[in-house]
């Protein structure tokens, strides 16, 4: 019979066997995983130089083909609007670019623009605030969630009137000036040039969206139904909105079905601002709306 002490010497020196064997492979395998691992490094840093560079080379002709857009569609959309008088109405909240880069299309087109900025004021959240909307409105009962859109109703009946037509002291758009509610955003907005604003033959221009789910002055409490009473009386109408906007505008007018309307969904960008200008030219000359832009249920422009 073996004894015991001999079964834990032989279980020992086995496993001390094993932890020799394993050590003395490890200075055979360790290095050339080591290697291995290195290479893999190297490769992969090889792989990700050769990204940036495809990324650089990409972004150069991206600009290299936006530069080209700006001057090549310029060309485009010259004269298109020629004498063409516009209402440009830009919610407040609205990104920079996307006014900016319309006005310059209207400008090279050859339009007339006016632009007012539409403030956060049409959505009152007081009551004092509420009351003195519902008063110039001249909706005393009206309930406060609905004083953005009967504001809006009643700033497109305003803009599809001629304003010869009424007596000054009851011109609505001169109390909401007044008031705050309307901002010129050109400097030196003349009584002759408000004198002008409205009538049939004028193309309003809504502007909405931005950086921010929650605006100032929400796109649907007011610019829908502003853009919807314009397109009822029979006024050409333009929505437009930026392209990275956060919140929706364009999207809710387009799922409507309402014809005789144009929407812009990349105004901010040269492309878009060319569209929203033939768009308009079409409008005008067929009455056939469009929806231009890059996302669901639009083409880039109008057919030629």
């Amino acid at each position: 019979m073996i004894p015991f002490r001999q079964h834990v010497v032989t279980i020992v020196a086995i496993f001390l066997a094993l932890a020799l064997g394993m050590l003395a492979g490890s200075a055979f395998i360790q290095p050339r995983l080591v290697e291995q691992l290195r290479a893999q490094v190297a490769e992969q840093a090889r792989r990700m130089g050769d990204l940036r560079e495809e990324v650089g080379a990409l972004r150069d002709r991206l600009a290299n083909e936006r530069a080209f857009n700006d001057v090549a569609l310029a060309h485009l959309t010259e004269g298109r609007l020629l004498g063409q008088q516009v209402v440009v109405l830009a919610l407040e909240g609205l990104e920079g670019d996307a006014l900016d880069e319309a006005r310059r299309a209207l400008d090279e087109a050859g339009a007339i623009s006016i632009a007012l900025q539409a403030r956060a004021a049409f959505a009152p959240t007081d009551p004092e605030a509420a009351a003195a909307l519902a008063e110039l409105l001249g909706e005393p009962d009206a309930d406060p969630p609905e004083l953005a859109a009967l504001a809006a109703r009643a700033l497109a009946e305003r803009l599809a009137t001629d304003p010869r037509r009424e007596p000054r002291d009851e011109d609505l758009l001169r109390e909401l000036l007044a008031a705050g509610y309307l901002t010129p955003i050109d400097a030196g907005l003349t009584e002759e040039v408000l004198a002008d604003i409205g009538g049939p033959h004028q193309v309003v221009l809504i502007l909405a969206g931005g950086p921010t789910e929650d605006p100032p002055l929400s796109p649907e409490a007011f610019a829908v139904p502003l853009v919807e009473r314009l397109a009822d009386l029979g006024l050409p109408v333009a929505a437009g909105e930026p392209v990275d906007s956060a919140v929706p505008f364009v999207e809710i007018l387009r799922d409507s079905g309402r014809d005789g309307l144009v929407t812009v969904d990349d105004v901010d960008e040269s492309r878009g601002a060319a569209a929203l200008v033939l768009g308009l030219q079409r409008l005008i000359l067929t009455g056939d709306g469009g929806h231009y832009g890059v996302k669901d249920g639009s083409v880039p422009l109008p057919p030629p």
